[in-house]
């Protein structure tokens, strides 16, 4: 390689320092600063998420600064606990009550029934103003149960494994026409490992033994409140079995097993769930958010007015025509005293005969 006229390139450095030109020295301090501050590469960020900010006004010739509180980030605000619908005490003003963040909104017509059906069921979805939803009310004070009683119920985990043990945090019935006749949160007596919030809206404060009420009022609440009715529900047997009640199998209307409702199941032969049947047949689009059971248990009751006549009608070629006595069907702890004295004297009678 050829080595390098350095007197030749000191030349060429010099007309080409002729050819370019000559920067303008600043004129203020202010414009000093100005060229400095736009050479750094990132401005600087308090960890407070406050950031300094100049404006174009200046004291005595130099820049104010003035700082901007930036809002919170959007990771914080989800971290953030979104507001509970409604206090959970057990009493609380009815004007306060918002609308859920999960209740039904309309996305198409529904499948199956006539309009007018459909109409009548799309009712009983929005909550009545002369029956307003009291959050952890109890037994309601203003709506009367009627004949059917939709029922469902909220879970939490527990034990080791949260997913497969669980325990009743919530219950809450409706009437035939939508109106809410009971709800309330229950003491866990067991450790809690898994609220399920995202699911199941259940969070710790919702079942402090000064919020909830203890399983054995519950139970009897509901013992009492489903005498003598029929019971609608979906899966209803998980719900029975939370509550350690049973009820006869002839005044149960299930629409997990309904036989036009299971033809809809994703998969055949498998159980729909109550939102994809709410979908389907009713156009709405329920549990978005965290799940209510008021909501859940009014959507069952629109499911089953749909198709009314076609449940009677499954349940009238299963069990004959049954007409429900005075005192109605018996509802029952499971293995309960009830039971007990039947079989003894089953066994009397036998002996007898013997």
């Amino acid at each position: 390689m050829a080595p390098i006229d350095l007197s030749g390139l000191s030349s060429n450095w010099k007309k080409l320092q002729k050819t370019l030109p000559l920067a303008k020295p600043p004129s203020s301090k202010l414009e000093a600063q100005e060229q400095q501050g736009a050479l750094k590469r990132k401005r600087s960020t308090k960890l407070d998420g406050e950031r300094p900010h100049r404006t174009s006004n200046s004291v005595n010739g130099a820049a104010k600064t003035t700082v901007y509180k930036r809002a919170s980030t959007r990771k914080r605000q989800k971290m953030e606990e979104p507001a509970s619908i409604g206090a959970s005490v057990k009493q609380h003003d009815p004007k306060t009550l918002s609308r859920s963040v999960s209740m039904p909104s309309l996305k198409h017509a529904p499948l199956l029934a006539s309009s007018k059906a459909a109409a009548e069921s799309l009712s009983i979805l929005t909550p009545s103003a002369a029956h307003p939803d009291i959050e952890n009310e109890g037994v309601s004070s203003t709506a009367l149960p009627g004949k059917y009683i939709a029922l469902d119920c909220e879970m939490v985990g527990t034990g080791p494994e949260p997913d497969r043990d669980s325990a009743l945090a919530r219950v809450s019935a409706v009437n035939y026409h939508g109106h809410q006749v009971y709800d309330s949160y229950v003491q866990v007596k067991v450790a809690v490992t898994d609220y399920r919030s995202a699911v199941s809206g259940i969070h710790p404060r919702h079942i402090r033994h000064d919020t909830a009420r203890p399983f054995k009022e519950v139970h009897n609440d509901l013992k009492i409140l489903l005498q003598g009715r029929i019971l609608v529900g979906h899966a209803v047997k998980n719900d029975l079995d939370a509550l350690l009640l049973k009820h006869d199998k002839r005044f149960i209307r299930d629409t997990s097993k309904y036989s036009k409702f299971r033809e809809l199941a994703n998969i055949p032969g498998r159980t729909p769930g109550l939102k994809l049947l709410a979908e389907k047949l009713l156009g709405v689009e329920i549990q978005v958010g965290a799940h209510s059971s008021v909501e859940d248990a009014r959507a069952t009751m629109a499911l089953f007015k749909l198709e009314k006549d076609g449940f009677d009608t499954e349940v009238i070629s299963r069990y004959g025509h049954i007409r429900m006595d005075a005192a109605g069907p018996e509802v029952d702890v499971g293995g309960g005293d009830a039971v007990t004295r039947k079989s003894k004297n089953k066994k009397k009678k036998k002996k007898k005969k013997n």
